[in-house]
């Protein structure tokens, strides 16, 4: 297979990566709350647990990539254009649907695109890093990494109900703690998960824990009074460990099934992070609120229904307009960067900045 063809097994977790995270944005954004745990209600919390699971594989994703590629500025010239269509077609319909006021059209609400752009400015270091330790330090760095910022949280977080309010954990930490997780992966692998099998007993127990942590704490709370704050979808922040392991194991699950490169399958991938910045932007709360109705419909019998028609429509609009978007950057955003004289203009600003980086130093 040609190297330089995307491999449809990564493209395809992507894709499920998205549908986890819409299907959380529905019932998150919704500002539904669950009084008692009837059936519906588990499997909203239940989704409530799919979002940062999401995120966390988008960025396995990276890192696996990354650790063995190149910095490339027209990148993150494409991103920042990407976010500048999205965020000005939002800040335009905002402004007319819902009356928000339309110099918002220069704030971006996208904190998942600002922090992978952050991340990618700092892969060639993390890279660096990376390639001049040996495996056993890598190992141990993992290691002290997952202690304070996975297994502490997820029991620490317990008193403040959130395993992201400790002092010392930042989200941008651990995008950076995943990223070097995907960048092992691909340069070490990991001994025991390194079959099918094992792949897949590793995420389903620890998804079928992370299921069962619903109805634990929702009994627990009933038992002890001095829980009762505690949100029962406790374990839906990325960092604790039950959903570490389960984002691992599902991620090597993948990595083990090859499907070759499908055309159909890898196209659809390279839509998602539009379809993330169309339904999370700035018409986030008329999508949920006017068009689904998200708070009323939660409370139904057929929520469940609901939700994935919901996300259904999104994703499939989603594409259609990622694609439209693509089109456009085809015809007259890369014919303009792809130009030699944009390179000479790239490089001899890129020198300027070194320059004026060296002269402050």
């Amino acid at each position: 297979m040609d190297k330089n063809k995307r491999k449809s097994n990564f493209e395809l977790l992507r894709i499920i990566s998205m549908i986890f995270i819409i299907l959380f944005h529905y019932v998150f954004k919704s500002g539904y709350k669950v009084e008692t745990l009837t059936l519906n209600n588990y499997f909203i919390k239940l989704f409530w647990l799919l979002g940062e699971i999401g995120v966390n594989l988008f960025i396995l994703i990276s890192g696996y990539f990354m650790v063995k590629g190149k910095f490339s500025i027209k990148k993150v010239i494409s991103l920042i254009l990407e976010v500048i269509f999205y965020n000005s077609i939002s800040a335009i319909l905002a402004h007319t649907l819902g009356g928000e006021d339309i110099l918002r059209i220069f704030y971006s609400p996208y904190s998942f695109v600002r922090m992978y752009i952050m991340l990618y400015f700092l892969s060639p270091f993390l890279n660096m890093l990376i390639q001049n330790i040996t495996k056993k330090e890598y190992q141990k760095l993992l290691v002290i990494c997952i202690i304070f910022w996975s297994i502490m949280p997820t029991f620490l977080g317990i008193f403040k109900n959130s395993t992201e309010n400790l002092d010392f954990y930042s989200r941008m930490i651990w995008f950076i703690i995943i990223y070097l997780v995907g960048g092992y992966i691909r340069l070490y692998d990991i001994k025991f998960l390194n079959s099918r099998k094992k792949s897949l007993i590793f995420s389903t127990i620890s998804f079928l824990l992370l299921s069962m942590s619903i109805l634990v704490i929702y009994y627990a709370k009933i038992l002890i009074p001095r829980l009762s704050n505690l949100e029962i979808a406790y374990l839906w922040g990325p960092n604790n460990i039950i959903t570490f392991v389960f984002c691992i194991s599902f991620f090597k699950l993948f990595a083990s099934i090859d499907i070759g490169s499908n055309k159909i399958i890898n196209k659809i991938s390279s839509t998602t992070l539009g379809i993330y910045m169309i339904h999370d932007g700035l018409l986030r709360n008329y999508i949920w609120n006017n068009i689904f109705d998200t708070k009323e419909m939660l409370a139904k019998n057929d929520a469940i229904i609901h939700i994935l028609i919901a996300t259904i429509i999104i994703f499939v609009v989603g594409i259609i307009i990622d694609l439209i978007r693509q089109f456009i950057e085809r015809k007259i955003i890369k014919p303009i960067i792809e130009k030699k004289s944009f390179d000479n203009f790239l490089e001899n600003t890129k020198l300027k900045i070194y320059n004026i980086i060296d002269n402050m130093l």
